[in-house]
């Protein structure tokens, strides 16, 4: 990960491989079909910055084939949305959370989440049976590092990508799609991002939330997590305060693949119905929220 550390923000372009995401048979020859966004040829058109920002244990490349899979589904469904929607420009950005490897991202995310001590977490989860005492031990040597403390340079980072959207020149509206662990960092971003003077115009920031660990989203955003999610139910069994599922996979075989990681991978979310249509949805949802604020 040492090239991604460096990144405050990867834009990614639709010439993507997208024959190589996982459970998916995009091709080039579908991606070059993508309808064109017109308004993108207006330069007095309004421009939206989308982000996405993933999860834990997801590497760069990952998480850049998270975000195209974003993109496209976005794109695809762009022509049936509102005429508002339409209307606006959308560029889309990745806020990398970086990976510290599986065992330091869920110490990280349960520092976050359950305001937990590092040895109390692990005590928590080997009580749920999740992880095995010689695992816990293994999280648990020597002494708690920078690497698997909650990262408050990520979170100052990510904010600091939406406020330079926003703010004057780029003037740009702000909607962020935050995967699994990716969701606090959003949560504590939205908080530094208007917690700062000068604040931006209220509203200019939105948040749909994908597999969701958290109580609340910031800015009275929408969510979407599954019912079959079985990471985000683990931690409700821990958190009764968690949001509740709010869709699901239907019938997908791809809950039966250990590729799709219990039913919580964000791809999977964008691939099952009705999952992928409700969260294209929300982020219309937000867009035409968006777009009755003037950012500058």
């Amino acid at each position: 990960m040492g090239d991604g550390m460096s990144v405050k923000r990867i834009r990614w372009s639709l010439v993507l491989p997208l024959a190589i995401l996982v459970g998916t048979s995009w091709s080039a020859h579908a991606v070059a079909q993508l309808p064109p966004q017109l308004a993108c040829q207006t330069e007095a058109a309004p421009r939206t910055a989308i982000y996405f920002v993933n999860g834990v244990t997801t590497t760069l490349d990952e998480a850049r084939l998270n975000g195209g899979k974003l993109e496209i589904e976005f794109l695809n469904k762009l022509p049936t949305m509102a005429p508002t929607i339409r209307a606006m420009c959308h560029l889309f950005f990745l806020n990398i959370n970086p990976t510290s490897g599986a065992v330091n991202d869920f110490l990280e995310a349960g520092q976050q989440r359950l305001g937990l001590a590092p040895t109390d977490f692990w005590r928590g989860l080997e009580g749920l049976g999740l992880y095995t005492p010689d695992v816990i031990a293994q999280a648990l040597q020597g002494p708690i590092t920078a690497a698997n403390q909650i990262d408050q340079a990520t979170i100052q980072r990510h904010a600091g990508a939406y406020r330079e959207q926003i703010a004057s020149p780029s003037c740009r509206r702000v909607l962020v799609v935050p995967h699994s662990q990716g969701n606090l960092y959003s949560n504590a971003s939205f908080d530094h991002v208007f917690g700062q003077m000068p604040s931006p115009p209220a509203g200019t920031l939105k948040i749909v939330g994908v597999a969701t660990p958290v109580n609340v989203v910031r800015g009275n955003g929408l969510y979407r997590t599954s019912s079959t999610d079985a990471l985000v139910n683990v931690i409700r069994l821990v958190l009764s305060d968690t949001l509740p599922a709010n869709t699901n996979w239907g019938n997908s075989p791809l809950l039966l693949s250990p590729t799709y990681s219990g039913g919580h991978s964000f791809i999977g979310y964008l691939t099952a119905e009705p999952s992928r249509t409700q969260i294209l949805t929300d982020m219309e949802s937000s867009l035409v929220a968006l777009a009755s604020v003037n950012p500058c």
